[in-house]
């Protein structure tokens, strides 16, 4: 808001200044001829020239502060950069400051009595003047400041009850992350074109916003700068945002980059500070394993995972953050699992013959990896001791995602969640995305992959489009 008010201050004052000028000269040309017409002489009138001039430039400044400026500055779409940005913001120029520069040099001029004297002008002026900072302030604040998050929770009730539901952001996000213990949530998104980046206290209802998200201007970010997800460490200390070429370490709560390491589009938090990312095209594919402490690269693990968006990708981490699963390829008949605070291979699946694996998922011990497919058997439960299956299901629907909580599995398909019991795959709960009074044609249906669970598998969050965000509780909090 100030820069924007010191912008306006400083137009105002070189746009008045000029036209301010041409009008007192204009009206002083009208005034003499006025006066030459009725036999009077232009020092009998009792009004300085001076005094036009200055009720001309105080008039144009305001017009052009208040008229040309304010209607611009107190528009969203002036936060939008870019040269669509810049050709809106020199269109809307040329229309409203010449149009208020001028309408308010007239009106100083009447104000000031159009040839009258006024003792009490310059008392005049000045509360004008504060009046019109005033306003503007309370405009700028009103129409451009962000708008609320609404906090609304219902009774607590069942086994999966609504922690809450987020409301008031018109954009949706681009991520989602909870942290460990499932209170404060991240949410990435793009607002007037610009990304943000705001940490929500869910039990103390309270928003905090990641200032300095990019160290750059608008004009010279570059595929390392624009981010595409977010995830909280394992310590809960610092934050995790991936870019589209790098990955950065930053900080809480200032929200400062530490470090900044190879990578694309998402990294994992695991635990004994290590991270793994993904590596970044045109590299040879893998995942980077780093040391969080030093920034130094310890191992790459080859994988294949860059043909699907980032979401779709079926890496599952443990609940410890210890154990990390994946497919060495997207379509592959084999699922590794690795240790990796210990740098080691501990299991490897194989699934007899090439699948489309959609989502992975492990329990909450770390002894059993649940398995969703797009060919074959949707639904099945792997021992990772003896690397065998031993469960199949074949009567669920496919999964879009996959969670393992200790009060089920969490099964995301068609845009609703249901809690499944992995021994029977007896369906135990539906969760209520859509909010008890839904809002006019909305649907359930969201963007795969704007979902969240807490490190210690107790908190869900799920975006829902055109009703906000919904918090539930989906598994016993774990103790510290």
């Amino acid at each position: 808001m100030v820069p924007k008010l010191l912008r306006m201050t400083l137009v105002s004052f070189v746009v008045g200044s000029v036209v301010g000028a041409v009008v007192s000269a204009i009206a002083d040309l009208i005034r003499r001829w006025r006066l030459r017409r009725s036999g009077s002489q232009p020092q009998q009138d009792g009004f300085a020239r001076g005094s036009l001039l200055w009720a001309s430039l105080w008039g144009s400044f305001l017009g052009t502060f208040l008229i040309g400026l304010l209607p611009i500055e107190a528009n969203p779409a002036s936060l939008i950069g870019g040269p669509y940005g810049a050709l809106w913001f020199g269109f809307m120029l040329l229309v409203f400051v010449p149009a208020g520069a001028t309408t308010g040099a007239v009106l100083g001029l009447m104000a000031a009595g159009a040839g009258r004297p006024r003792p009490n002008l310059p008392r005049l002026m000045a509360g004008c003047t504060v009046l019109a900072y005033l306003i503007s302030t309370l405009v700028l604040a009103l129409l451009l400041a962000p708008p609320s998050i609404s906090f609304n929770t219902t009774p607590a009730s069942g086994p999966f009850p609504l922690v809450a539901r987020l409301t008031g952001d018109a954009s949706p996000p681009l991520d989602l992350a909870l942290n460990e213990a499932g209170d404060q949530l991240a949410v990435l998104q793009v607002r007037n074109s610009a990304q943000q980046l705001d940490i929500l206290e869910l039990s103390r209802r309270k928003r905090r916003r990641i200032r300095h998200l990019h160290g750059l201007p608008d004009g010279q970010r570059t595929l390392q700068d624009i981010l595409s997800s977010v995830a909280f460490s394992a310590d809960g200390q610092e934050l995790i945002t991936a870019a589209i070429e790098q990955v950065q370490v930053r900080t809480l709560p200032e929200g400062a980059i530490r470090l900044r390491l190879d990578g694309a589009t998402v990294a994992y938090p695991m635990a004994g500070r290590r991270l793994v990312t993904l590596a970044p095209s045109p590299e040879p594919q893998g995942l980077k394993v780093w040391d969080l402490a030093t920034g130094q690269l310890l191992r790459v693990i080859p994988a294949d995972l860059s043909t699907l968006d980032w979401r779709e990708r079926p890496i599952a981490v443990s609940s410890d953050r210890r154990l990390l699963a994946f497919p060495r390829r997207l379509y592959d008949h084999q699922i590794q699992v690795w240790n990796v605070p210990e740098n080691k291979l501990i299991g490897s699946l194989d699934l007899d013959r090439p699948a489309g694996i959609l989502s992975l998922a492990l329990s909450p011990d770390g002894r059993q990896l649940a398995v969703a497919l797009g060919q074959g058997p949707p639904l099945s439960i792997w021992d990772l001791a003896s690397a065998r299956r031993i469960r199949t299901f074949e009567a669920v629907q496919r999964a879009q995602q996959l969670y393992w909580t200790d009060k089920g599995l969490l099964l995301r398909s068609k845009g609703v969640f249901k809690v499944l019991n992995p021994q029977s795959a007896e369906v135990l709960h539906t969760l209520q995305l859509q909010s008890a009074a839904p809002m006019p044609q909305a649907t359930l249906e969201g963007p795969s992959g704007l979902t969240a669970l807490s490190g210690d598998g107790s908190t869900l969050a799920v975006y829902v489009p055109r009703q906000g965000i919904g918090v539930w509780r989906v598994g016993s909090l774990h103790p510290s």
